[in-house]
């Protein structure tokens, strides 16, 4: 008898096999352990100035360099990363339950109930993701929770669009016929029958909108908008080495390598699951 082959497995062999799929993963977990471990491996406090220490370059006492408030920058970053992760679970998170949800409604049952809620989802997608997390999250007023807010509001119609479209086929397969004839409630039909076959594209996009919302989230950070200072985050301290860029650069060069490394590691981890899921688009 052949083992049986999971998405799981599958995935554990790509990450062998392709290189990309390997390190997209490993940067993956070094952000997240950093997040995880920050207190232990910071060597710093991130918010206590050392004003005998400002715009220092980086040496063995500071690897990266001190800010203007002779902060130290590589504690700094690796707090950052606890707030850039933080933005993009809840947000993709949030995002996720609720469009997902309006989407298996709006495809499952179709009339009206299909037609008021994408065209509403129509209408938050006809703006510029960033714009409208921008405008959100200046209605709202800075701070982290709103900009959390703002994320997940411009992602929604992404995985209800995706659920919508999923359940429209599943809908209409052998065995969810089957269940409806012997009787089954339309809540147990929904959520144990349809929904779970529809989840495989969902979370593959929610892995991709992951790095999309990291970087909003340093957008809406560099203007102010997002987690406020003192809180370390990667964006308000690119917003900081504005003024210091001609004789400091370091203070932009570590925050915007972290930004890079931690969006381009979810988004090679995406692709992976892309291929793990539906290897036609590999």
């Amino acid at each position: 008898m052949s083992a049986v082959v999971t998405p799981g497995v599958t995935f554990a062999r790509g990450l062998v096999r392709d290189r990309r799929a390997a390190l997209g993963f490993t940067l993956v977990l070094i952000a997240v352990l950093a997040a995880i471990a920050a207190p232990l491996i910071a060597p710093f406090d991130p918010d206590t100035p050392d004003f005998g220490a400002a715009l220092a370059p980086p040496s063995v006492m500071h690897l990266l360099g001190t800010d203007d408030l002779g902060r130290d920058v590589l504690s700094r970053v690796i707090f950052g990363a606890r707030i850039s992760l933080f933005v993009g679970f809840f947000s993709v998170a949030g995002a996720l339950v609720l469009g997902t949800g309006l989407g298996l409604v709006a495809g499952y049952f179709g009339g009206l109930a299909d037609s008021i809620i994408m065209r509403v989802m129509d209408v938050v997608f006809a703006f510029p993701s960033i714009l409208l997390a921008l405008a959100i999250a200046a209605v709202l007023g800075p701070s982290l929770v709103n900009a959390v807010l703002a994320i997940a509001i411009v992602n929604l119609p992404v995985f209800a669009r995706i659920a919508r479209a999923q359940t429209l086929v599943v809908r209409q397969l052998d065995f969810v016929e089957a269940k409806r004839a012997l009787g089954f409630g339309t809540a147990n039909i929904l959520f144990r029958t349809v929904m779970p076959n529809t989840l495989a594209p969902i979370i593959v996009q929610g892995s991709l909108l992951f790095a999309a919302a990291i970087i909003t989230e340093s957008y809406l950070s560099f203007l102010g908008l997002g987690a406020q200072p003192p809180t370390p985050t990667w964006g308000n301290m690119l917003r900081n080495a504005i003024g210091f860029l001609d004789f400091a650069p370091w203070l932009a060069w570590f925050p915007g390598a972290a930004i890079f490394l931690t969006v381009l590691g979810f988004n090679l981890l995406g692709d992976a699951l892309r291929d793990t899921f539906d290897p036609r688009e590999g």
